[in-house]
């Protein structure tokens, strides 16, 4: 099923951060700034624009606010894990971001920006329990989902089971650990795991993981947030690598 988003500025906002839009729907009448705008990006990029009733569009909405605009979302492509793994094939270096249930779309699409200018090669999502690529994961990604396959998996743990054979270091980020991450080993073929936002990492993520890392703390409050935890670690691997300057 498709992704409705509702509203000008959010329509506009889904095509100017390249969410795969299916088609727009605009409220007979409706013209001006924003309405313009719309039809002028929704037609450079080849996305048809339908001109119905607003009484369509009221049926249709969900928040009851479309403003006269509507977006239909296309639905996100995911890559398989194998995929991933073929492409990087023999490659020393690697670094895939592992999401354990983050709930808010808005963080799974910060933390794929940072994991896309990092240089990772996929981000790892579960089927169950967790946020998916939508309208607010594009917006905050500023582009990266264009970019940066993401994998949703049944079973987080058998994932990272298979990346461990396909010679992968899982790394698990919670506060808890004794090892700050400085003194981790967090360079060659990683995978980084981020816990959710309220509950951390899970009892059995945590036991998959090779070893839990830890950043830090120098102010009062306890710790950042999954997305700005995630692009420290992330760029933590970055530096160890020789062939990035």
């Amino acid at each position: 099923m498709s992704t409705l988003v509702e509203g000008r500025n959010a329509v506009l906002e889904a095509l100017r951060a390249g969410v795969p839009v299916a088609a727009v729907l605009l409220a007979s009448g409706s013209e001006g700034g924003p309405i313009d705008e719309i039809r002028r990006l929704a037609t450079a990029r080849g996305i048809g624009v339908r001109t119905v009733s607003r009484r369509v569009l009221d049926e249709r909405s969900v928040r009851g606010a479309h403003q006269g605009a509507m977006a239909e979302m296309a639905p996100f492509s995911y890559t398989p894990l194998a995929e991933v793994l073929e492409r990087v094939g023999e490659r020393e270096a690697s670094l895939v971001v592992v999401l354990d249930h983050i709930t808010d779309e808005g963080n799974l699409g910060a933390v794929a920006r940072s994991a896309e200018v990092a240089g990772a090669d996929a981000l790892v999502i579960p089927k169950a329990r967790s946020a998916g690529v939508g309208p607010a994961a594009y917006r905050t990604s500023a582009g990266a989902l264009a970019h940066l396959p993401v994998i949703r998996e049944p079973n987080l743990v058998r994932a990272l089971e298979r990346l461990k054979k396909a010679g992968y270091w899982v790394a698990g980020a919670t506060q808890s650990a004794t090892t700050v991450a400085w003194d981790a080993p967090l360079e060659g073929r990683l995978a980084l795991v981020m816990g959710s936002e309220g509950e951390g990492l899970s009892r059995l993520v945590e036991k998959a993981c090779d070893f839990t890392v830890r950043l830090p703390v120098a102010g009062r409050v306890g710790s950042l947030n999954v997305a700005q935890a995630a692009t420290v670690l992330a760029f933590e691997w970055v530096r160890r690598r020789n062939d990035i300057r």
